[in-house]
């Protein structure tokens, strides 16, 4: 064999090898690539945060229905923000929210201002509106059976002086209406399950103008106040309605027929020992 074709034929077998190195690099590394991409990504942890179930206007109290868990990723969760497991639902229940909260928006600490915190009354009320107290006991109240949320009629009954030689006039009315109960002692939830726990409220706190806030003040020093609930279905024109009508009086004479006759007609029997002697009570007073 001559020189020249050994020649050839190592350039020939050195190619050769080339080759195939170079085509088995290239297959392992195509098979680690698919080996890359068939491997499944790593699972995400998740957590549940609570968010309005539906949108929450500001000064809503928060009810169990106003809420529900959605799914967050761990790594972007605030830490204002109520996870399950971490916290309960509880925890905002009776909270008033502070601004307005779009459905599947967390709820959060800042959001909401609970009973117990600093506020919790201006975030009750409308705007413009104001809350004013009145004492009340368990008969001027229907027993305890009228909580935050109900509307009530404001009732007065005061004693006043008549003329000369009669006995002092006694008359009620309704002097304010469709008043919003915000709270009854310190109890600010509508849950009848806390109903005992504002039986023994001295005080009631409405939401009012400004202007019927001066009136409570002085109705409080007129007489006796009394709260007349009023129906959750009456409808809201019928409520118009009344509220533009001319108040009504109710005087003693008007509730009592003895009153109302202005003197007695009837006979007294008068018994000294044997004797006895009819007597007519006809132009006597009272």
């Amino acid at each position: 064999m001559g020189l020249r074709r050994i020649i050839v034929l190592l350039i020939a077998l050195i190619a050769a090898g080339g080759t195939a190195m170079y085509a088995r690099s290239w297959i392992q590394g195509q098979q680690a690539n698919v080996t890359v991409m068939a491997a499944p990504a790593p699972k995400q942890e998740l957590h549940e945060v609570l968010v309005a179930d539906m949108a929450l206007p500001a000064g809503t109290f928060v009810k169990p229905q106003h809420l529900r868990w959605q799914a967050w990723p761990t790594d972007d969760v605030p830490a204002s923000y109520v996870l399950k497991g971490e916290r309960a639902e509880e925890e905002m229940i009776g909270a008033v929210v502070r601004r307005g909260i779009s459905v599947g928006e967390p709820i959060t600490d800042g959001g909401v201002v609970k009973p117990d915190e600093r506020g919790f009354l201006a975030a009750v009320l409308d705007p413009g509106m104001r809350a004013v107290s009145v004492p009340i006991n368990p008969t001027s109240s229907n027993s305890g059976l009228i909580f935050p949320g109900d509307r009530v009629d404001m009732i007065l009954t005061q004693s006043l002086i008549a003329n000369e030689g009669e006995g002092a006039r006694r008359v009620s009315e309704t002097v304010l209406e469709n008043l919003r109960i915000i709270a009854m002692g310190a109890v600010t939830s509508d849950d009848p399950a806390e109903g005992k726990s504002h039986q023994g409220a001295r005080t009631a706190t409405f939401e009012v103008t400004p202007k019927q806030a001066e009136e409570v003040a002085l109705l409080t020093e007129l007489g006796k106040l009394s709260l007349s609930l009023r129906s959750l279905a009456r409808p809201e024109t019928e409520i118009v309605q009344a509220a533009d009508a001319t108040p009504q009086v109710t005087w003693d004479r008007d509730v009592s027929r003895v009153l109302s006759a202005g003197r007695l007609t009837s006979r007294l029997l008068v018994l000294r020992g044997a004797n006895s002697q009819d007597v007519s009570l006809e132009g006597s007073n009272r």
